[in-house]
């Protein structure tokens, strides 16, 4: 979603070429290059690569092409450096910083769950760019630490404002999420802490979308349907009276909690989970990090209907404002055009 954001606004802006390491369908570049109207190469459609098999097959891909600028996704795939000869400006879309991620999840007991690096080994990756793109304010300010001033980018993912009728009653609370271990970490912790007492108190259900779904231990809770994955998520939005995100450890801007906020939902998410978008506490949505907390900021918005309609104002205001294409997307257009 995010690359794919990020994709259409580069082809608005510069001829774009996009490689994908594959496998892929045979027509994939095609249809990739119609819909995005920009270059798709894919490297091997048919199987699977060491990095090296697919380092040179970039090298070859890029033997008689010339680029100003290539951007790499991911700190994990800077293997491609090794195979890359021409002076070219190299930006590295980092999404999160992987250190940091190490770190909590050593702290929540998920050591070696996960892709880890220390902050010396990433430190130095980071510094053979010439520019490192971030989701958020506070990693921009954490890569200046690391790197040295001038080299990061903020570059939040980019959502448009959606208008939803604001509705007399909540019926319908909604967690959106992939099986992503903090994301089943924190339904796991909001089911057995907090639902139970609001499920109690007041006729409403929380619905489960995504693959998060599966494996939940639901036995004895009550009012909880789990949906599933749901292909367009307006459905879900629609569907919705407010959003909760009580993920509670992990990296990097959240984009589902971007995403609530555009389609106007009242949001209640962790301190954590408001990371890169603290301007909005308390006016576009709301922060609990203890059970009584959660339970309180819900039932605040259940009971508030006039609480519901300024979030819903406050929430597509501030979208808005920090999440166009343009300030998402302009200080990597400026870097790449100097």
């Amino acid at each position: 979603m995010r690359i794919s954001a990020l994709a259409t606004y580069l082809a608005q802006h510069v001829q774009l070429t996009v490689v994908n390491t594959g496998p892929a369908p045979a027509n994939i570049e095609q249809v990739l290059s119609n819909d995005f109207k920009a270059e798709f190469f894919v490297l091997e459609k048919n199987k699977y690569l060491n990095s090296n098999g697919y380092g040179r097959r970039l090298k070859a891909f890029l033997k008689d092409k010339k680029f100003d600028t290539i951007i790499i996704e991911y700190i994990h795939s800077s293997y491609f450096l090794n195979f890359l000869v021409d002076d070219v400006q190299l930006i590295l879309d980092a999404h999160d910083i992987i250190s940091d991620r190490t770190a909590e999840f050593k702290k929540f007991n998920y050591a070696g769950a996960l892709y880890e690096m220390t902050r010396k080994t990433e430190t130095a990756i980071l510094k053979v760019y010439d520019h490192v793109m971030v989701l958020g304010q506070p990693d921009s300010d954490e890569i200046t630490s690391m790197i040295g001033p001038g080299k990061a980018l903020l570059c939040p993912h980019p959502v448009q404002p959606c208008r939803h009728p604001v509705r007399e009653d909540v019926k319908n609370i909604a967690f959106i999420a992939s099986a992503y271990l903090p994301n089943r970490d924190a339904i796991d912790w909001f089911i057995a802490n907090c639902w139970p007492r609001i499920s109690t108190k007041y006729d409403v259900q929380l619905s489960i979308y995504g693959t998060v779904c599966a494996g939940l231990d639901l036995h004895g809770q009550q009012q909880i349907a789990c949906k599933g994955f749901v292909a367009d998520t307006d459905q879900i939005y629609e569907q919705a009276d407010m959003i909760v995100n009580p993920v509670r450890f992990g990296a990097g801007l959240k984009i589902k909690n971007v995403e609530a906020l555009a389609h106007g939902l009242p949001l209640v998410t962790t301190t954590h989970g408001a990371r890169g978008i603290e301007a909005g506490i308390n006016k576009a949505f709301l922060v609990a990090d203890r059970a009584d907390d959660f339970v309180q900021s819900i039932s605040l918005i259940i009971e508030g209907l006039k609480l519901r309609k300024r979030l819903n104002r406050n929430a597509r205001k501030f979208i808005q404002d920090h999440f166009s294409p343009e300030k998402c997307f302009g200080p990597l257009i400026q870097a790449i055009n100097l």
